[in-house]
């Protein structure tokens, strides 16, 4: 599994809990438990595009953002 966190310089690390692609909403939650997370590979490097791709403008800390895998 693949979680996508965000490493942001001098903030606390955050992961991404929760996507609302119809309105464009991200909510983030500093705990890795219950947030958003897809099957390492091809699905989570596809994720990672995705979200960088029409999420970076309303969010632009989304530039630090690294999968997290376990």
């Amino acid at each position: 599994m693949a979680y996508f966190k965000i490493v942001e310089p001098n903030k606390p690390t955050k992961y991404i809990k929760t996507v609302d692609a119809l309105n464009e909403k991200l909510t983030f939650s500093t705990n890795r438990d219950g947030c958003h997370y897809k099957s390492d590979g091809y699905y989570a490097n596809a994720e990672v595009d995705y979200l960088k791709f029409h999420f970076m403008e309303k969010y632009p800390e989304l530039k630090y953002m690294k999968k997290d895998t376990y």
